[in-house]
């Protein structure tokens, strides 16, 4: 008796490979082709830094030391300034209809 559950299981495992096989033989393309994407290359500060805020600095648009006439261009020449890393740029507009600018920076 089982020496056929045996011959039955081997049969078994047997059609699996063969079924398994014609499938994979369908799936895989004639003729391989390049692939389109080789590789995806990062730039050095993508894999290795983090923008951990160390300092909040900002206040008003109008009159700003740089003079820039927006919150991004006032925050990156804050950040060169004091040779820090800009983390986030926050626009809000006050009461009285003003812009107000907050920078995030990560400093050395």
């Amino acid at each position: 008796m089982k020496k056929i559950e045996s011959h039955d299981t081997s049969r078994r495992k047997l059609l699996t490979v063969i079924g398994v096989g014609s499938v994979a033989s369908i799936a895989v393309p004639s003729k391989w082709s390049k692939p389109i994407v080789d590789s995806v290359l990062l730039p050095a500060h993508a894999q290795t830094s983090m923008c951990v805020t160390d300092s909040t600095v900002g206040g008003p648009l109008v009159g700003n030391a740089s003079g820039a006439t927006t919150c991004q261009a006032a925050c990156e020449a804050e950040a060169t300034s004091q040779s820090a890393q800009l983390c986030l740029v926050t626009e809000t507009t006050d009461s009285s209809g003003a812009t107000q600018c907050a920078c995030d920076i990560d400093l050395p």
